[in-house]
């Protein structure tokens, strides 16, 4: 079965559509002087088209002159720039959070829509899986089903994980889809870009309920442990989980975003793509 994607996606990728000349233009029209004019860093071909006056002579393809007699550039999507990166975390603890599935799915819906191209990576135990590239819309069928069949078992580890996504990914606009079943998780923003964490969280008040204490089972580890449920220990929790919205959310260029199973999807696109955008 395919995680499809929201209805309202399709709404959100009209109303955003007036922005995509403005955040999608290759950088080879930003650059003041035409001498230095670039084509973007990575080897995903945006485009062929015939050589302009504003063009540096330098991105003529020759080879493509030599066959047809005219000078055609190529341009590419700068990855610095024009794409980003999906990290999912794929550990035994995110079983418990399926409806993630239809949320990540619509989310890529919507960036592909808007011609955003997506690398995406799956880690567990702190190790990253094969990088799928998604380009297009074509592309989100395949992802969708992935996304929904996707296997889960070992440990969390965000913080060995996403520093490997940093060390091979020139992205400057990374998401983290994840539980983060660590709390010592505080990651290194991209240089100059964005990184949007979307936590997945069921408040632990659920399995308590009224009882005084409580037998939970680790995902992770699979150990039973009783834990007391007191007043103490409730606004412990409280105020452990409101530190850590507050220091997530108070770095610039930082966003924090926190779903539990039930809830809205609707509105959590539009804060996201308005983040997106800014």
């Amino acid at each position: 079965m395919t995680a499809l994607p929201d209805p309202e996606c399709r709404t959100i990728i009209n109303a955003y559509k007036n922005k995509k000349a403005k955040n999608y233009s290759p950088s080879s029209w930003l650059a003041k002087d035409p001498m230095y004019r670039r084509s973007g860093s990575s080897f995903d071909l945006k485009s062929i088209r015939e050589y302009q006056s504003f063009d540096d002579p330098r991105a003529i393809d020759w080879k493509l002159f030599a066959r047809s007699g005219k000078a055609f550039v190529k341009e590419f999507y700068d990855e610095g720039s024009e794409g980003a990166a999906f990290l999912l975390d794929a550990s035994a603890s995110m079983k418990s959070h399926s409806y993630s599935h239809a949320f990540i799915s619509s989310l890529a819906y919507i960036l592909l829509g808007l011609g955003t191209a997506l690398d995406v990576w799956a880690f567990s135990g702190g190790r990253l899986g094969t990088r799928l590239c998604l380009r297009g819309m074509a592309s989100h069928a395949g992802f969708a089903k992935a996304v929904q069949e996707m296997v889960y078992g070992g440990k969390t580890d965000v913080n060995r994980a996403f520093a490997m996504l940093r060390a091979q990914c020139k992205l400057k606009r990374i998401f983290v889809f994840s539980d983060f079943h660590e709390q010592d998780f505080m990651p290194l923003l991209p240089r100059s870009g964005k990184l949007f964490l979307v936590r997945f969280y069921r408040p632990f008040a659920e399995l308590a309920k009224d009882s005084s204490e409580v037998e939970v089972t680790d995902p992770e580890s699979g150990k039973a442990i009783v834990l007391p449920w007191d007043k103490k220990t409730r606004n412990e929790l409280d105020t452990r989980e409101a530190e850590k919205a507050f220091a997530l959310s108070g770095k610039q260029g930082l966003y924090y975003f926190v779903m539990g199973e039930g809830q809205k999807r609707l509105p959590f696109y539009w804060k996201i793509m308005d983040s997106f955008y800014e």
